[in-house]
This record gives structure tokens, sequence and C-alpha cells, in this order.
């Protein structure tokens, strides 16, 4: 999974959240006491517009503090009746019919079907419930006042905070059932797709495995059978039949099965081998990530690798050998902290042989050859305390393929004492230190030992090393961050499932906030257009937050379309003590810091919510980290959305 931008921590992330929030209310407070002020202008004119404003202002202070829970009920109930009759249970309808003919047009036969299955059921179920909350959101209000039928509610004892926040809380009612069932039915829809066996038999698809004579015939591990399933959904699985009717069944796009062998009468020459259903196909792998350091050529720490010329420089690389005789000294080094032997309990099959480890990396080519040859590369683990270090294991890399490997708790190898060197603020700096370094070197038990222990020889304190090569000459690896981690478990994936689900609500609850925010002083067609409208700067956010600092290469809005004229690159500094060149500048200036910037900062990030899709997709688990800060985040956004959705529907029914 790529994480290019991490989540921070709650405590890390709580204070500038709070403090922009803060600057976000008090924003979107200015402009809705702007919109009303306005509203009270077209309504009563230059000279008698105050009063009415300051009236309609201390009138909805009063009315939000004296808000009835049963009378917002009753606006809820009576936005979720009007939904109804207006056929909006014709979108479920179109939600179970997209998953009843989807078996006609998607592929089985993909070589990851969960992420092909649920990245279907994800998208499907976003748009549809988003496109429902947008229309419901933006017409419900606009559609009342067209037709008059709000005067029927005004005339009653209802404020305006229990007409907008009863209208909220009607849409995400819809929503929230709406995404409930299709929650339920998608789940169930990828569980029966993914779904299959395949066939075995011992008469055509195994093959006696011959004895030789460095064969050990007593060994209960020995292969006595090997050969491969039947064809289904486009693939086989490879099967290894043990002296102790073990049986090792190869992991095929993502999964595998268990193969029982039944029980037969003795008067069958054959055994019958039944195999079960697939399973592994959906996951959601808790990871332990480190953090990742690079060595260069020189044996030095460097923050970053090799640029290989790509414009995403989100992987950095390190390089094979130059040649046979110099030593490969590019590394890239993962340094993990806090593991205990019991986060690994040995009992569990996943952790039985090993420490399991997995990687997704990018390879970078100079010499084609044969392109559907790996690049290989090495994984070694060093002890930060004292530098033994152990080539572990060589295997072969392809691009963006996970690839799983397990670090065995019992390491063969040779060592080696390695020291690294870096600076830190100017400080050199050397890990461990040459005194370590050199008793370590000197230690002959050390140095003569060919077989280690992971957690006694190599784990100090919690913390261990792995270093990722590139073995093949000329050839480059990428790694990021989150590319290497360890795997300490499986949680639920129901459980996950639903936390990827839960990610489209929150989403939802910012879109029906934004929505009948608009449709308090907009028609329902421009109210619409509105939220879409900020949706997209929505997954922007970031980009208008840069050219609102300034901090864009090409400058801003005024200047690239100076450039777009003058057919200039974007890297090339303008003519200075030009009078064209200080206009654009001082423009540009004035649009994008008090324009861009605040618009910028009040829009709700809604590209971090991708996270959670990326997620259950790739088979991670959502951690709970996660939904703390974007809970709050939502909810945060929605609170203004209903002040300022207030205040101007307050000072608009004055106005009429």
């Amino acid at each position: 999974m790529i994480i290019e931008h991490s989540v921070p921590a709650f405590f890390d992330w709580i204070y500038p959240a709070a403090r922009s929030w803060i600057e976000t209310f008090l924003l979107f407070l200015v402009v809705s006491l702007a919109i009303s002020f306005i509203l009270c202008l077209l309504r009563y004119g230059f000279k008698g517009a105050y009063i009415p404003f300051v009236y309609a202002s201390k009138r909805a202070l009063a009315n939000l503090t004296s808000s009835s829970i049963n009378r917002t009920w009753a606006i809820a109930k009576l936005t979720i009746i009007e939904a109804i009759r207006g056929r909006v249970i014709y979108v479920l309808i179109l939600f179970l019919g997209l998953l009843l003919f989807a078996g006609w047009f998607l592929d089985p036969q993909v070589d990851d079907p969960a992420r092909y299955y649920l990245s279907f059921v994800l998208f499907s179920t976003m748009i549809l419930v988003m496109l429902t909350s947008l229309f419901l959101s933006s017409f419900s209000l606009p559609n009342d006042i067209k037709n008059k039928t709000i005067y029927a509610v005004v005339t009653k004892p209802v404020c305006s905070s229990e007409i907008v926040f009863g209208r909220i809380i009607g849409v995400s009612i819809i929503g929230t059932v709406f995404l409930f069932l299709m929650g339920i039915t998608s789940y169930y829809f990828v569980i029966s797709e993914l779904q299959h066996t395949h066939v075995l038999t011992e008469q055509s698809d195994l093959t006696p495995v011959s004895l030789t004579p460095d064969t050990n015939e007593n060994d209960p591990k020995r292969v006595v059978m090997r050969g491969r399933t039947r064809a289904t959904n486009g693939h086989r699985h490879d099967v290894e039949i043990l002296a102790d009717n073990t049986i090792e069944v190869s992991v095929v796009n993502g999964h595998n099965h268990t193969i029982k062998i039944e029980e037969v009468e003795k008067s069958e020459s054959f055994k019958r081998y039944i195999v079960g259903t697939a399973r592994g196909s959906l996951q959601a792998r808790i990871p332990v990530y480190g953090e990742l350091i690079f060595r260069d050529g020189d044996g030095n720490d460097t923050k970053k690798g090799i640029n290989v010329g790509h414009e995403w420089e989100y992987r950095s690389y390190i390089g094979g050998k130059t040649s046979e005789t110099t030593a490969n000294e590019e590394s890239a080094i993962f340094m993990f902290k806090n593991l205990k032997e019991t986060m690994f309990p040995k009992s569990k099959e996943s952790f039985q042989y090993g420490l399991p480890i997995e990687m997704t990396v990018g390879v970078f080519r100079t010499v084609k050859a044969n392109i559907e040859k790996p690049v290989y590369a090495s994984l070694s683990v060093r002890n930060p305390k004292n530098g033994l270090t152990v080539e572990v294991m060589t295997f072969g890399t392809e691009e963006s393929i996970i690839k799983s490997l397990v670090i065995p708790w019992n390491i063969s190898g040779t060592p080696q004492i390695i020291q690294r060197k870096g600076r830190n603020d100017g400080q050199h700096y050397e890990m461990p230190s040459r005194q370590e370094t050199a008793e370590a070197r000197n230690d002959p038990t050390l140095n003569a030992r060919r077989q280690f222990d992971f957690f006694n020889d190599f784990v100090a304190d919690g913390q261990v090393e792995i270093w990722l090569k590139c073995i093949d000459r000329h050839q480059y690896i990428g790694v990021a961050q989150a590319d290497l981690y360890v795997r300490a478990d499986n949680a639920s994936v129901k459980l996950n499932f639903i936390k990827g689900f839960y990610s489209i609500w929150m989403r939802m609850i910012i879109v029906t906030a934004f929505g009948v925010l608009f449709s308090t002083f907009l028609s329902g067609a421009i109210a619409m257009l509105s939220t879409i409208g900020v949706m997209i700067a929505g997954f922007s956010k970031s980009f208008l937050v840069q050219i609102g600092i300034g901090d864009i290469l090409g400058g801003g809005p005024f200047e690239s379309l100076y450039r777009l004229m003058l057919q200039q690159n974007m890297v090339v500094d303008l003519e200075s003590a030009v009078y064209a060149t200080t206009f654009v500048k001082h423009a540009d200036f004035i649009y994008s810091r008090i324009f861009l910037y605040p618009i910028g900062r009040a829009i709700p990030p809604l590209s971090e919510y991708g996270i959670y899709d990326q997620a259950l997709i790739s088979g991670f688990n959502i951690p709970a980290a996660w939904l703390l800060n974007h809970s709050i985040m939502t909810f945060a956004y929605a609170v203004p959305f209903f002040f300022v959705a207030y205040l101007i529907l307050s000072n608009r029914e004055l106005a009429k």
C-alpha cells in the first residue's frame, strides 16, 4: 500500500487541527454574516438594512439556545417522508441491479480478484450514496421554499436552527440506511464471487517423486507427490504432498486452498482429494512500519537514495554493483523499534517458522536484457547495538508486486560487523561506536559462529535493522518507508470492511452539510453545482493552500497566465524591474493570500479519506487512530457548516 502522506498520531495532530478549526470557524462566521447582510440589503436597501440585520442576528443567537429535540426530529422525519415520496428508494434498487449483473462484466481471472471486486463495490457504493445525499440536501429546502410549503413550518414555533439541523439529520439517516444495506450486500457479494474450488485427482494431476541417494526415506517432510490442480477462474495451484500426509498448496492470486484426503474403501486403488474453498483472498494485515534511511556508495547514511528521473519522487533508489570486484555499499535501511517476542507467538501458523516480511518495491532497469527476468536483491538483519550483520536471503523483485518473505528465527550465515556513519545537524555520528565495533570484530566467539537467533542476537532493546540491497549490476531498486513492513498479525476482515464503509459515511456527512448550507440561499440546481465544486476543490486542498502561500513553481494564476501569453517556461525567472512583472506579482499576492489561501484552509480535505479505500482494497487493517482523527475532523467541519446555514436562513426568513 502506498502511503505518500501518513496519518499523524492523535496528539501530534490535534493541536494544529484545533487551531485550524478555530480559524475556519471564524472565517465561516464572517462569511455567513456577510451573506446575511447582503440579503438584508437586497430586501430593505442600504439605509434600512442595519436594524433588521442586527435584530435577526440577536434572534438567531436566542433561537439557537432554545432549540427543541422534538421539533428537530419532526423536521428530520418530514425530510425522510419527502425523500420516500420522491422515489429515492430507486437508488437502492439501482445498486442491487448493478451487483446482480456485475458477474457478467467483472472478470474473475484477473491477477488479484479481491482487489478487483472491492474496488467495484466501494466505487459504486460511494458514487450512489454521495449522489443521493447531494440531491436530497441540495433540493430539499429550495423545493420547500419554491412550493411555499416552508410557510406551513415557519408559522409554527420552529426555529431556523431546527429546520437546518433537521434537514441534515434527515438526509444523513437516509444515507446511513442506504450505506448500511449496500455494505451488507457488497460484503456477501464479494465473498460469493471469490469463493471457488479446484479439482485434484491422484490419477491425472499428481506425479510421484522418486527417491534420490541423498533423500532420507524416513523424513516426514519428504515430498512424495507433486502436481497441480485443475484450472478454475484462469489459474492453478501447485501442490506438494509430504510423507506425513501434510499437503502444501501454493499461493496464487493472493489465495490458496486447504486440501484434505478423504477416507475411502480399501478396494479403491487411489486416494480422493477434497479441495476446499479459497482462503486468504480477503485480508486485514496489521503492518509494523519502521523508519527508512539510505546508505550511499561511500558507506554514509543519507535521507534519500538515488533519483532516477521519475517525476513522482515517492520512492528513492539504490543501485547494484558497478563491477564484480567492488563491494556493494548502497542499501535501504529499515529501522524497527519496540519489537517484542510476545508480538509473534510461535504457536500461530504465521509465526511458526519466522518473522513475516512483506514488501512492494519499484524497479528501474538501465540494462533491459530479458524484461521478464526479475532484478535480484538481498535481505540482511543487523543489530544496531554491536553492528552484527548477517545476510538472510536473496530473492527476485518485480515492479509493484507484493513479495512475502520470512526471516527465520534461527538464522544461518557468515557474520559481519558493519558500522553506520552519517551526519546530523552538521555533527558526525557512528552507530555503534568504534569501540563497540572493534570489540565485536575482535570477539573470536562471535566471528566463529554460523548460527544465530533472531531475537537474542539481532534485537537490542526492541530495535532491529533490516537492510535491503540490489544485487544485479547496473540495476536499481526503489523503496519508500511504507514499502517494507513486518506483518504482525491479521485483524478481522468484517470489521475492516465496516471501517472502510464508515469512511464513505464521513464523506457523506460533509457533502450533506455543504448541500444544506448552499440550499439556504441558492436554488436547488445552483446549490448542487456549488457543492460539487467544493467536493472537487476538496480533492485539491493541498494544491490550493500551496498556491495561497506562493509555494508553486511558476507562480500563482496571474503569473501563470502571463507566462502562457509570453510562452515562457515556468522555471525561468521573470524579468525584474518591469512594470508588468511587478503588477503580476502583486496581483498574485493579493488574490492568493486574501482569497485562495482562506478558501484552501476552509475546504475539507476530502482526498485524505481515500487512504481508507486504498487500505481496504490492498488488504490492510485500518488503524483506530485514523478513525479517531478523521471522525473528529468530519464533525469539526459539519458544525461550522450548520452555524453558517442557520445564520443565513434566519436572515433570509426576515428578509422575506
